[in-house]
C-alpha cells in the first residue's frame, strides 16, 4: 500500500528594496563587464595566450553572475511538503525536518519569522499575508511546534506644549 503524498506548499522570499539594488548593480556590472571585453577583442584582437584567457574567463564569469542573480530572483522561496521545510534561494536548496522543529516566533514589527531547532534556528522572510498560512502549513505537520509571536509598542509621540 504506497502512502500518499502530501502536496508542496511554497511561499514567496520577500526581499527587501537593497537586495533589488544590489541585484541591478550586479546586472549592470557584469552587462559592462561583458562589453568591454567584447569590445577589447573586437578592437585589439587576442594577442597572446593572457588575452586569450583573460577576456573569455572576464565574459563567463560576468555571465554566470547574471544567471546566479536570475535564478535567486526567479527562484527563491519557502516550501513544505510532508516532512521538511525547504528553503531555496536559487540553485541552493537547504531541508529541515518539521518534526525538529520545537518553537516559532513571530516578529511582528519585522514581520520576520524565527524557527528553533533546539539552540540553532533560521529566520525566514516572506510577504506578511503568508506568514499565518505558513506557520499554519508547519503546524499542520508537527503540531507540537510551540508558536508564539512578539508585540511591539508602538511609541507614543509626546505632544509638546505649545506656550
Amino acid at each position: 500500500m504506497k502512502k500518499e503524498k502530501r502536496e508542496i506548499v511554497c511561499f514567496k522570499i520577500k526581499f527587501s528594496k537593497t537586495i533589488y539594488l544590489l541585484c541591478i548593480a550586479v546586472f549592470l556590472l557584469c552587462a559592462a563587464g561583458v562589453g568591454i571585453s567584447v569590445w577589447r577583442i573586437a578592437r585589439f584582437g587576442i594577442g597572446g595566450f593572457s588575452d586569450a584567457l583573460k577576456s573569455p574567463f572576464l565574459i563567463c564569469i560576468c555571465l554566470f553572475c547574471i544567471v546566479l542573480v536570475i535564478s535567486i530572483l526567479v527562484k527563491s522561496q519557502y516550501a513544505v511538503d510532508d516532512q521538511n521545510l525547504i528553503t531555496q534561494y536559487g540553485f541552493v536548496k537547504s531541508k529541515f525536518a518539521v518534526k525538529d522543529m520545537t518553537s516559532m516566533v513571530l516578529n511582528t514589527e519585522t514581520q520576520k519569522l524565527s524557527v528553533y531547532f533546539g539552540e540553532q534556528f533560521i529566520v525566514l522572510s516572506t510577504a506578511q499575508d503568508w506568514n499565518e498560512q505558513l506557520v499554519r502549513a508547519l503546524l499542520k505537520i508537527n503540531p507540537n511546534i510551540d508558536y508564539s509571536f512578539t508585540l511591539t509598542d508602538t511609541p507614543q509621540k509626546e505632544e509638546k506644549d505649545e506656550k
